[in-house]
Formats: structure tokens, C-alpha cells, sequence
């Protein structure tokens, strides 16, 4: 699954650098030189007259609006120029009541050596053709014997500002070039742009395989939350194990071996290395540690705590409420005897009392007093009461 992704990625990578080398760099056949700034512009050849020689052309470049006598920029018309012998390359803008055929023918009578064609639109490069009349039939244009380019509008007006800086005219060279586009640049593009996108791929994996690998492994605060016991072979039973199956040694007295929640029992640094930087499973009946169950260490800890405060606000409650229930009783005897509420000592003498009365009552088998039982009674509430003094 992980190859076809990056398969697709690539080929999504290489369509991407096919649409944009097909919609940003064209296919040109020349290049043209300002010698006297080092810019140079792209352009496009034309489909008719001879192809510009392998050294290049150098001329100088003339606006034909300063040649015409209305200041017409289309060529749509011969011009005259003052000094002949100069070699010059006439700039023309596309459009007016001709063709690109007769812009050149023009120029051409006119004494150009070459012509440049500057867009009257914000198009891209295109290829001039020669249509004739009809538009199926193609024009002869074997009397034309001068090369012809075509470039944009931004270029055609810059081409016509240097014109006006620089003066009537101004020395470029027109050269072949077989793209239009740095050879390097693009080999360099097309070579780091698949490098790029395999190298984020390797990326991606590693941070996968990372992530992967920390979820086999158990948190290092679950793994210190399991119990620990102390070995001793005295209190080894008959089935209990003697050896850790990780390290494959014999338990020794006094050792310390991590329970897992299946009950299986490893010394405490082989589980624990085990569980953080191998699996987070047992060794032996690959259970996973991590899933929380009612007997995980951690809820029984937590249980154990919660008991340990409960016991402990119980113990701290019981003092003032055996008091509260004392004082209660002592006010209740106190009021129904008519004796001043003193201490516990008087209500533990009446409870006394009272416990004698009923057994006396319940042992005699006539209802008359007598002196003896009297003193029975008397000795076994003073016996009664020492008991529950003793008691509490």
C-alpha cells in the first residue's frame, strides 16, 4: 500500500512538471540580445523565409514607426531608410489591414535584413503562418529572404522603449536557440523535483514506522504502576516459577519480579525493558498490558487509596460521635432521674443499673424485693459496672 502511494505521488509529481514546463516555457527557435543591456527576449520563428543562420544575426534595431511618415507601427507599407549600408532589423506591431506575409514583404523591400513582430495582444508566443485568401490554400512565399520572429506585447514594448532611450536604433542579436528555456535550470528541476518528493516520502515512512513502533511499546508510568513482589524460595509453591523466561537466570532470594496483570512474574529490569522498548505484550501468553480491566494495577491502587481515606475520616469521625451519643444518653438519664448531668461515669453507672434490674428481674421467681438479691444486685452492678468501665 505504501508503494502504490508513492508511485502515485510521483506520477502525480511528473504531471505536474509536464503541464507547467507545457503552459510556462514555449517552444522557440531564437532568442534576441540588447548588446547594449544584456537582456535578452524569447521569440518565436516563423513557418515561412529562411531560418536564422547558426552564428546569429547582429543589427540594428529600428522601430518602423519612426521610418513611416504617418507613424504607422503595423508595416503595412514600405518605408524609407536614410543610410542603406547599415544592416537593420525592423520592429513591427501585429495588426492593421495586413498579414504577417506582408509586413515582411515590406520590410523586406525595404532594406531590413530581419524582422521582429510584436504582439498587439496579451497572448503567448505563436507561430506565424502564410495563409492566403482562401483560408485552406497556404501562400507562396518563396520570394521572402529574410528570417522573421514573432515575440509578446510585453517584450515588443520594451523593445520599443529601449528604442527610444537608446535612439533611432540600437545594436541586437538575434541567435537560434534550440528550447527556450535554461537546459540547466530544467535538468536541475527535473532531476531534484522527483528527489524532493522521494525524500518526503522517506519522511512520512520514518515518522509512520516511528509512531507504529511507540504504539507496540507500553508508557513507562503503566509499567512502574504494576506490582512488585520480593522472591523467596521458602514461600515458593508447586507451581510457581523459579526462572525468568526473558533472561533465562533462577530467581534468588531477595529478588524483585514485576507481576502483569495475567500473573506471570519476569524480573523487574528485563519486563521493563521488555514492555518499553520492545512489546508492550507479555513474553509469554502475549497479553497487552495496556488494557485497562478492573484488576489493572493502577485502579487497584487508586482503590486501595480511596479506602485508605475513607479509613482514615472514619477514625477521625469516631471519637465525636461516640462522645455526641454519650452526652445524649447521660442529658436523657439525667433528666428522667432528676440527678444533674455530670459526667459518663453516671450514665454508665445507670446503664449498669438498669442491665442489673432486668437480669434480677428475669432470674427471681417471685416480684417481692428482698434484702439478699439486694445485695446480689449490688455486688453485680458494681461487677457489671467495672466491666463496662473496663470496656470503654
Amino acid at each position: 500500500m505504501a508503494f502504490r502511494g508513492a508511485s502515485f505521488l510521483l506520477f502525480v509529481n511528473w504531471l505536474c512538471i509536464v503541464i507547467w514546463l507545457s503552459t510556462t516555457f514555449e517552444s522557440t527557435d531564437a532568442s534576441i540580445i540588447v548588446l547594449a543591456t544584456n537582456d535578452t527576449y524569447i521569440d518565436r520563428t516563423a513557418a515561412f523565409g529562411p531560418r536564422i543562420p547558426d552564428e546569429g544575426l547582429t543589427l540594428n534595431l529600428i522601430a518602423v514607426e519612426i521610418l513611416d511618415p504617418f507613424g504607422e507601427t503595423t508595416a503595412c507599407r514600405p518605408v524609407q531608410v536614410a543610410s542603406k549600408h547599415v544592416p537593420w532589423v525592423a520592429l513591427v506591431e501585429r495588426g492593421g489591414r495586413c498579414n504577417f506575409v506582408d509586413k515582411v514583404r515590406h520590410m523586406q523591400a525595404s532594406g531590413a535584413k530581419a524582422v521582429i513582430v510584436g504582439d498587439n495582444q496579451k497572448n503567448g508566443l505563436l507561430t506565424m503562418y502564410a495563409r492566403g485568401l482562401d483560408a485552406v490554400m497556404i501562400e507562396d512565399t518563396s520570394d521572402i529572404r529574410i528570417p522573421s520572429v514573432f515575440i509578446t506585447q510585453n517584450h515588443y514594448r520594451e523593445l520599443r522603449y529601449f528604442g527610444m532611450e537608446l535612439g533611432k536604433g540600437f545594436a541586437v542579436k538575434l541567435t537560434p536557440d534550440d528550447i527556450d528555456w535554461p537546459v540547466l535550470d530544467v535538468i536541475i528541476f527535473i532531476i531534484l523535483s522527483p528527489a524532493i518528493v522521494v525524500l518526503f516520502l522517506f519522511f512520512v515512512w520514518k515518522l509512520r514506522m516511528r509512531q507504529q513502533r511507540l504504539a507496540d511499546l507500553a508508557p513507562p508510568e503503566v509499567v512502574n504502576n504494576l506490582p512488585v513482589k520480593v522472591f523467596f524460595k521458602s514461600k515458593v509453591k508447586g507451581n510457581d516459577p523459579v526462572e525468568c523466561v526473558i533472561c533465562l537466570e533462577d530467581y534468588v532470594d531477595e529478588d524483585e519480579l514485576r507481576i502483569l496483570p495475567c500473573r506471570h512474574e519476569y524480573h523487574v529490569a528485563c519486563i521493563d525493558n521488555w514492555l518499553t522498548n520492545r512489546k508492550k505484550f507479555c513474553p509469554i501468553c502475549k497479553r497487552d498490558i495496556c488494557v485497562a480491566t478492573e484488576t489493572t494495577p493502577l485502579l487497584g491502587s487508586a482503590y486501595r487509596n480511596s479506602s485508605t481515606e475513607q479509613e482514615n475520616t472514619n477514625s477521625f469521625a469516631s471519637p465525636s460521635s461516640t462522645s455526641s451519643s454519650t452526652s445524649s444518653a447521660s442529658s436523657s438519664n439525667s433528666l428522667a432521674e432528676g440527678a444533674p448531668n455530670t459526667s459518663g461515669d453516671v450514665t454508665i453507672q445507670v446503664d449498669a443499673e438498669d442491665v442489673n434490674t432486668q437480669r434480677d428481674n428475669s432470674t427471681s421467681p417471685s416480684s417481692s424485693p428482698s434484702t439478699t438479691p439486694n445485695n446480689n444486685s449490688s455486688s453485680g452492678s458494681t461487677a457489671s459496672e467495672g466491666e463496662l468501665l473496663h470496656r470503654v
